[in-house]
């Protein structure tokens, strides 16, 4: 990769890691991760254990204990939460349990059981032993109004839950209490309990990048609204607003941001130019990244540059992929990446600094088929363009250039019988976006065939989020999508396609603006491939460089 690309992603690497002051905040600060992946594990098992999300439990379970969690740490996550979300709750969680450490050990994985708790001692006595707990928990003495109404309930609360429960040194205050937390957060009509926790957490250590942490993680597993709610209370407990933000170049700075596409969180990089004034409205554009890619990418390079044009940018993950949440992860359904976009127009649309008509909206490969496809109907986007633009639909259903297009019905028998393995509880099947090593690039392929792997898969772009993998039978909702069949619907606001002359999916882009109507460009880069455009200094300058005349033109 040449010095401009490397130093630029190098840059957005560095200032998406280190935000810790957006929406949810961000998991890094200058001394490294808020939390440890194993913390990170007791989120997720915490909340599902709760809600009783027993699948995704698994899921938690076995990445908990592939992060290094030992068998009886996890107990003890379940064991404390009996007192949290209930017994059934905490024994169904701890059934799942078994059967995955049963399934792990048939499999040739042996957990490591680990640490067993010490023996208690409760002096002068147990309830005077809670109390005390109780006490350097919350910081008061006092006694709320229902156990002064039941008393009973205050000597069970000090004598079993903070004596019995709290006195097991497996796991310390802290880890006890990001269960606890990410526990409430996930079920509903426990938020006054919540608001007690979140500041219980900070009395025992916890610190306010943690405790985002927390509601970031809960807004991309659980849910958007779940992680806002405590994001929100977090914001009253510090009184933030999260309005830190992060330099990158030329002045531009950067905030990490979420918003809900309905339930599942979806995760942005905002970028505001160098000149930026509160109060005042600026015009914006919303990118969408190609296929298997993710924000950090090619879509994360033209927000920077574009913003350095004097827009605000927002470049964010599909839902089910990159930081986004949503399950089952690397899903690839149209129909919600076309939402994506809607819910990005909402985002923007509703933002402060943002003038809601003069919105734009930018798509790269893929990401251009679905942002034609959602401004179709968006009439909130007021112009729009694409670089290397893709009808995936179109492209699984025939190959580039139609080369599978006679294994259609093949293929589609294949998703049908692997989603019967799946009904039967077979493990998800995932498929690659891109060759994995040159070793699999057939001799003599060229074009997007090789460059995919050129870019994704080396350091000229390769990011951890963008794993190259999506879920085979997506397949089956893939092939009955069509981006550009009422790309004419666009008219009369302006349709932009850029797209490298020496393309080989340049017919996309052919097509697309064949059947649009007017006011439409179709911009050649003379020399350019598609991949050549992600981030060739010399053709993204051009892209740019078009771009900027245009968005200036219509989003005024």
């Amino acid at each position: 990769m040449k010095l401009f690309n490397r130093k630029l992603i190098t840059m957005l690497l560095i200032a998406t890691g280190n935000i810790c002051a957006m929406a949810y905040g961000q998991q890094q600060d200058s001394s490294g991760k808020a939390f440890t992946a194993k913390q990170e594990s007791i989120v997720s098992i915490a909340a599902f254990t709760a809600n009783g999300e027993q699948a995704y439990l698994k899921t938690a379970l076995i990445s908990g204990l592939d992060a290094g969690l030992s068998v009886n740490e996890i107990k003890e996550v379940l064991i404390q939460l009996y007192a949290y979300a209930g017994f059934p709750r905490s024994l169904n969680a701890i059934n799942t349990l078994e059967g995955v450490v049963k399934e792990r050990k048939e499999k040739g994985i042996n957990d490591a059981d680990g640490k067993e708790s010490s023996p208690a001692s409760f002096k002068p006595s147990k309830f005077e032993y809670g109390k005390a707990v109780q006490t350097k928990l919350t910081g008061s003495t006092a006694t709320g109004s229902a156990q002064k109404f039941v008393p009973v309930i205050d000597t069970f609360l000090k004598e079993h839950l903070f004596a019995d429960v709290f006195s097991r040194d497996i796991l310390d205050y802290e880890n006890r209490e990001i269960a606890t937390i990410s526990a409430l957060a996930s079920i509903s009509g426990v938020e006054g309990q919540l608001r007690s926790h979140l500041n219980v957490g900070r009395n025992v250590g916890l610190s306010e990048l943690q405790l985002r942490a927390i509601a970031f993680i809960i807004a991309t597993k659980v849910g958007w609204q779940q992680g806002n709610m405590v994001s929100g209370y977090l914001d009253d407990m510090f009184k933030s607003q999260d309005n830190r933000a992060i330099a990158t170049a030329n002045g531009v700075t950067v905030r990490k941001v979420t918003f809900p596409n309905r339930n599942i969180a979806v995760v942005g990089n905002l970028f505001f130019p160098g000149d930026f004034e509160k109060g005042k409205k600026y015009p914006a554009i919303l990118i969408g990244h190609p296929a298997g890619g993710v924000k950090e990418q090619t879509a994360g390079i033209y927000a920077q540059k574009l913003a350095e044009q004097g827009f605000i940018t927002l470049a964010f993950d599909a839902s089910y992929q990159g930081e986004s949440g949503g399950e089952p992860r690397f899903l690839e359904d149209p129909a919600v990446r076309v939402e994506d976009f809607r819910a990005a127009t909402d985002y923007l649309s509703t933002h402060p600094s943002v003038d809601e008509n003069s919105i734009g909206v930018l798509g790269i490969c893929a990401g251009g088929g679905f942002a034609i496809k959602a401004a179709e109907t968006e009439h909130r986007l007021k112009a729009v363009a694409t670089i290397s633009m893709v009808d995936l639909g179109q492209l699984r259903r025939e190959g580039l250039a139609g080369v599978l297009k006679s294994q259609i019905q093949q293929r589609l028998d294949e998703v049908g019988k692997q989603r019967t393995k799946e009904a039967n509880g077979e493990p998800v099947k995932y498929t690659n976006y891109v060759f994995n090593s040159p070793g699999e690039i057939p001799a003599g392929a060229t074009g997007m065939y090789k460059e995919g792997y050129e870019y994704y898969r080396t350091p000229r772009g390769q990011h951890p989020n963008s794993q190259n993998k999506y879920v085979f039978t997506s397949l089956d909702k893939l092939m009955n999508f069509s981006a550009i069949d009422h790309v004419e619907l666009i008219s009369p606001r302006p349709l932009l396609l850029i797209v490298g002359k020496e393309a080989d999916s340049r017919y996309f882009s052919d097509d697309a603006f064949a059947r649009a109507a007017e006011p439409k460009q179709l911009f050649e880069v003379v020399g350019a491939s598609h991949i050549d455009m992600y981030d060739k200094p010399g053709y993204v300058s051009q892209a740019v460089n078009k771009m900027t005349e245009f968005f200036r033109q219509y989003l005024k």
